[in-house]
């Protein structure tokens, strides 16, 4: 009889251990997934920490950034992220309390609503494990201690030592720095959009940027972006360019890391074209001028003096000067 009673409250201790310290996994949006579908999914919902989020989507279509200011999640502002998910089917646990902002860098579908703010609280009856405690200062890594050498062999004559190496010389000089390169003949690198990169949804903000910079033939631009999302595309036309049209497409770049060197004179244009990122605002207009090396300057006839006259000209003109 006694034996059964301890069984049955070690039951009961488990039981009520693993309820305290068991985690739950929402998947945000239920059916739905990680969609503008069902903007009520989080009400009457209590996250804790340890709890965790999935959050399911079209790869193609969406990511999973995650921003740290309500000001950032309220203006759907991806531009610096502290992380960023785009598997599709991504996990994240929480690991610290308060507001944990999620928002989408496909600006039109974060602007329709696909955005989540979870308030984390911290349950008192789970128990948070400490975390490792750091290394110490003090402490170096152990060095491997060198064996000792064999006995030596009796068949083996014993080494000879190695003359040391001779002192340096007292008149050796000081090695001289080496003179830097001289500069290369190649054009400058402009990053589009600066730290933002290639994914700020104002047209304006990318003719600001090219406002005030002279791109010269020679020139490279960077773009920088999620290339599942968008990319780039060089247009010809001024006309498609404000319609947001590829009637003239001239080249397409989809790699998230592109390089485009200007080699002629011009209006150069660039957008992009998926899933209306264009009409958001990403484009640019940059108009390139001739490479410096392609300036040639007029010849200027140069002021002889009076030596250069003379040797120029007539001997005897220098001869029948008038004399003050």
């Amino acid at each position: 009889m006694a034996t059964t009673k301890n069984i049955f409250c070690f039951v009961l201790v488990i039981m009520f251990l693993f309820s305290c310290t068991s985690a739950k996994l929402y998947n945000v949006g239920g059916d739905y997934g990680w969609t503008v579908k069902d903007d009520s999914w989080d009400e009457h919902k209590q996250f804790h920490v340890g709890d965790s989020l999935v959050f399911e989507y079209d790869l193609n279509v969406n990511d999973l950034a995650q921003v740290s200011s309500a000001l950032e999640y309220d203006s759907c502002d991806a531009s610096s992220p502290k992380v960023v998910y785009n598997t599709g089917y991504d996990v994240v646990t929480f690991k610290k309390p308060g507001h944990h902002y999620f928002i989408t860098s496909n600006h039109i579908q974060c602007v329709n609503g696909l955005k989540l703010d979870v308030l984390v609280v911290h349950d008192t009856s789970r128990p948070i494990p400490s975390p490792p405690p750091p290394p110490s200062k003090n402490h170096e890594p152990s060095r491997p201690i060198p064996s000792s050498p064999p006995p030596p062999s009796k068949n083996h004559e014993p080494s000879r030592p190695v003359p040391p190496s001779p002192p340096p010389s007292k008149n050796h000089e000081p090695s001289r720095p080496i003179p830097p390169p001289p500069p290369s003949k190649m054009g400058r690198i402009y990053k589009v959009g600066d730290s933002k990169g290639w994914r700020v949804y104002n047209s304006y903000y990318y003719y600001k940027w090219s406002k005030n910079k002279q791109f010269r033939v020679g020139d490279t631009l960077y773009f920088e972006y999620n290339k599942d999302l968008s990319d780039v595309r060089e247009i010809s036309d001024d006309l498609e360019f404000k319609s947001c049209e590829s009637n003239s497409t001239v080249a397409v770049y989809k790699t998230g890391h592109d390089l485009v060197k200007l080699t002629k004179p011009g209006v150069h244009y660039f957008v992009s074209l998926k899933t209306g990122l264009c009409q958001a605002g990403i484009k640019l207009r940059v108009t390139v001028q001739p490479s410096t090396e392609d300036v040639t300057l007029p010849d200027v006839p140069k002021k002889l003096s009076p030596i250069n006259r003379c040797n120029r000209w007539r001997w005897w003109l220098c001869i029948i000067r008038p004399h003050h």
